[in-house]
């Protein structure tokens, strides 16, 4: 055996397993890049959901106003939201939890309405005591 092939032979030798070493490498750098990715859709869709009671919430109130609105004079006459039970059942099957609240006052003259929209937001929430979602919404009409 020649110096020259002993060199060879033992160039391979220090080598072997380097490209194992490296697709090992490649793996790891790859499943924590899936990994963040996978939680990154995951808050994705969380913030979607949030986004979709929140709206929700807001076209709810904005009906309960045009309903005030379109039967001012019965409101006016009884202080009540006609239908109420209606917008409470809406509620509840809109949004996870959801309850309406109604409260109408006589400001001047002309009617003002507030809207409260409350559901479960448990999506967001940090501890136990903070997860109720609530919109108000306060109307002259």
């Amino acid at each position: 055996m020649s110096l020259r092939h002993f060199r060879l032979l033992n160039s391979r030798r220090a080598q072997a397993g380097v490209g194992l070493i490296e697709i090992l490498i490649t793996l790891l750098v790859l499943a924590i890049g899936l990994l963040g990715l996978a939680a990154l859709q995951g808050v994705s869709l969380q913030a979607g959901q949030v986004a979709l009671n929140r709206t929700q919430a807001t076209n709810l109130a904005y009906e309960i106003i045009d309903h005030a609105r379109a039967n001012r004079s019965q409101v006016a006459i009884s202080g009540s939201l006609p239908n109420a039970a209606f917008f409470d059942t809406r509620a509840a099957a809109l949004l996870p939890g959801g309850a309406v609240a109604v409260a109408i006052t006589n400001g001047g003259g002309a009617g003002i309405v507030t809207v409260t929209v409350t559901w479960l937001d448990d999506r967001t929430a940090a501890d136990a005591d903070d997860q109720q979602g609530e919109f108000v919404f306060t109307s002259r009409i």
